[in-house]
Parts: C-alpha cells; sequence; structure tokens
C-alpha cells in the first residue's frame, strides 16, 4: 500500500472507533430510557395503557434496536479496517 492509503485506512479507523463509542453511550441512554418508560406504563395509576404510552414504548424500542443495528456496523467496519491495517503492516 502506499502512503495515501496508509493515511485513508489511519483516518477511517480512527472515525469510526469514534463513533462507535458514540453509539455506545447513546445505547446506554435509550436502555436507560426505555426501562424508564417501561416502568412508568407499568405504575401507571389507570388500569389501561393509552395510545400515547404504547407510542412512547415503540419508538424507544425502535431507537434501541437501530442504535445496537448502527453500532453492529460499525464493530464490524472495525475489524475490517484493522484487518486491512494489519495486511498494510506486514
Amino acid at each position: 500500500m502506499n502512503s495515501e492509503e496508509s493515511v485513508f485506512v489511519s483516518k477511517a479507523l480512527e472515525n469510526v472507533e469514534k463513533a462507535q463509542k458514540y453509539w455506545r453511550v447513546r445505547r446506554i441512554v435509550l436502555m436507560l430510557l426505555l426501562f424508564a418508560a417501561t416502568l412508568w406504563v407499568a405504575f401507571q395509576p389507570t388500569p389501561a395503557v393509552s395510545p400515547v404510552q404504547l407510542f412512547i414504548l415503540t419508538v424507544l424500542a425502535l431507537a434501541v434496536c437501530t442504535t445496537r443495528i448502527v453500532s453492529l456496523v460499525n464493530k464490524n467496519t472495525i475489524s475490517v479496517l484493522r484487518a486491512i491495517a494489519d495486511l498494510q503492516r506486514r
């Protein structure tokens, strides 16, 4: 590999590692929000779940799923970039 490719791979690896840290924090926050919303729905004085409560839980669950998928994509991207960087060192 030439120096331009080396610089590109190292910058890409740094950017993906930063993104992974950001998404990890975001996933933790969303999980806490989902947990809090679930407790809120479970301990409401009204016996029935309102459509607003159901909507909030659905949106939070979708956000958690999306964050999880993006986190896995970032993890796999880091693996590929590290493999390319290891090939470059040889």
